[in-house]
């Protein structure tokens, strides 16, 4: 895109122009111009705390502003797991998925190597 493309994106949207309207008038992507406005964003917010993220040119986004506030975020967002009794210890836990059995990959081999005798 050329300079003067960018000038004219910049002007047009502070003058309310939806992305839409910029990209009949310039005959550029809607998608192309949408990635240039953001790629101008210097802010993000932290989707936990809504803390001020800045944003280093040349990395991508980053979506939380420490690592308490992301391992918070996904304990939140974790709640829909679905839950299940394990066959081989009978202890409830949680998981995400297909049908689970087990808790865990060493109770499988527990369970298994019981069970092989009754076959």
């Amino acid at each position: 895109m050329k300079i003067t493309d960018k000038e004219k994106i910049i002007s047009l949207k502070n003058q309310g122009k939806s992305y839409q309207e910029i990209s009949l008038l310039l005959n550029i992507p809607r998608s192309t111009i949408s990635s240039f406005i953001n790629s101008l964003k210097k802010i993000s917010t932290c989707k936990e705390c809504g803390k001020k993220i800045d944003i280093i040119k040349g990395h991508r986004k980053r979506e939380f502003c420490s690592n308490t506030c992301r391992y918070r975020y996904w304990s939140k967002s974790n709640l829909n797991k679905k839950k299940a009794v394990c066959l081989c210890c009978n202890k409830e836990f949680s998981y995400k998925g297909k049908n689970k059995k087990f808790c865990s990959f060493d109770c499988y081999l527990k369970y298994r190597n019981e069970n092989s005798y009754e076959r």
